[in-house]
């Protein structure tokens, strides 16, 4: 178990997990001789995270920290099947797409949540649509990046400097932010963040893809 966590961690390593290894560690040896799946925690994880937005959706504050608490919970098992998938090395080609899909299912369900819990706080139908820009940006950003996987010239490319020990992941950087937006009682802020910056983000991502890709091909 030792020599996996090692390779586990060579050229792996990201600010979150750093964070939460104390967590995650101890729960990942308690079931490295269980039949638990990573794939049965990946499911879990989205269930975890519906349950989260439907109390953000409630609106309260008192519901908004239950659901704070839940995106953590998200966080946690997003880390954790990852780690079992290592330390009983059954990593599959299926385990890893189904992770990326769960990560993007996970940030949906809670940002839905999360503005129809800030449209029931303020009435306001312009929140509504704040919600549905928000969430159209984190999709496209994460279609965006995905789709670089199918073309060499893209592969490996990142819009933001990335360190050469230590990177946050987009969608884990994602939850964490959900998660403090509620903690402050912020959610429109958060929503309004994501709806600006996130409209600056995939469009600089295009525009990033078309200098660099803007070359002929041959036929």
């Amino acid at each position: 178990m030792k020599d996996a966590y090692k390779k586990m961690r060579k050229g792996d390593e990201h600010l979150i997990s750093l964070i939460y290894r104390p967590i995650t560690e101890p729960i990942a040896k308690l079931l490295f001789k269980t039949s638990i799946t990573p794939n049965q925690i990946t499911t879990l994880g989205i269930i975890v995270a519906l349950i989260s937005g439907i109390f953000f959706s409630f609106g309260e504050y008192k519901y908004l920290l239950i659901g704070a608490i839940l995106s953590q919970v998200t966080l946690i098992l997003d880390l954790l099947d990852g780690q079992i998938a290592r330390y009983k090395n059954i990593r599959t080609v299926f385990g890893r797409w189904y992770d990326q899909l769960a990560n993007k299912i996970m940030k949906y369900l809670m940002l839905l949540g999360a503005t129809i819990g800030a449209y029931k706080i303020s009435n306001n139908p312009l929140i509504l649509i704040i919600g549905a820009i928000a969430i159209f940006n984190i999709i496209t950003i994460s279609f965006i990046s995905n789709i670089r996987l199918f073309y060499d010239k893209f592969r490996g490319y990142h819009e933001l400097p990335k360190p050469k020990k230590f990177f946050i992941p987009f969608g884990m950087l994602s939850t964490t932010l959900i998660t403090i937006a509620a903690l402050f009682n912020k959610i429109d802020w958060l929503l309004w963040f994501f709806a600006v910056v996130g409209t600056l983000g995939w469009i600089k991502q295009i525009y990033s893809h078309y200098k660099l890709g803007n070359i002929k091909e041959k036929l």
